[in-house]
C-alpha cells in the first residue's frame, strides 16, 4: 500500500511539472474534449440515419423545456414567453428587442442565437423552431411561436409574436 503512494506521487509530480518537459509545444489534447468529440461523432451519425430529423427535433423540444423552466419569471403568458426568449437572447449575447405587452408584443432578434448550433448537421431553423417551441411549452402548452420575419430566409432580423389558442 506505501508503494503505491509512491506511485501516485511520482504520476502527481509529472501532472504538476509536465511543462517543464516541453510537451504541450508538440501535443495537442485535453481530456475534457474528448467527450465533446465522442459526442460530435454520435450527432453526425444521427443526423444522417433515417430518423435522425426526428430525434434532433425532439432533443432540441426537450432541451428548449428545460431551459424555459429555468429562465421563466412571473406574468402573462403571451409576454412571458417573448420576456423568456429575450432573456436567453440577452444571456447568450445576442441583441434582442422586446415591443408592447401581451398579445401586442413583438420580440425582435438582431443575430440568431442558434447559428453555430449542432456545427451544421441541421438547420438553424429546425432547432430555433423545436428549442423556442420547448421554452413556450414550459410555460404554457398552449402558446404558439408566430415566427414572422427569419433572418434563415434573407430578412434582416427574426421577428416573434405569441399566438394563444
Amino acid at each position: 500500500m506505501g508503494n503505491d503512494h509512491h506511485e501516485s506521487s511520482r504520476y502527481g509530480t509529472f501532472a504538476r511539472n509536465w511543462k517543464l518537459i516541453g510537451i504541450t509545444s508538440k501535443k495537442r489534447w485535453r481530456k475534457n474534449s474528448t467527450q465533446e468529440k465522442i459526442l460530435w461523432h454520435v450527432i453526425e451519425r444521427i443526423s444522417k440515419s433515417e430518423d435522425g430529423a426526428a430525434i434532433i427535433r425532439s432533443a432540441c423540444y426537450e432541451t428548449g423545456i428545460i431551459d424555459g423552466e429555468n429562465l421563466q419569471s412571473s406574468g402573462d403568458g403571451d409576454a412571458l414567453g417573448l420576456s423568456t426568449i429575450e432573456l436567453m437572447c440577452l444571456l447568450s449575447g445576442i441583441q434582442a428587442e422586446l415591443t408592447g405587452t401581451g398579445k401586442k408584443s413583438v420580440l425582435r432578434v438582431m443575430n440568431c442565437p442558434y447559428s453555430n448550433t449542432l456545427g451544421g448537421f441541421c438547420s438553424p431553423d429546425l432547432v430555433c423552431e423545436c428549442h423556442l417551441t420547448g421554452m413556450l411549452h414550459a410555460i404554457d402548452r398552449k402558446l404558439r411561436l408566430n415566427r414572422r420575419r427569419k433572418m434563415c430566409v434573407g430578412d434582416p432580423y427574426c421577428e416573434f409574436t405569441i399566438d394563444s389558442d
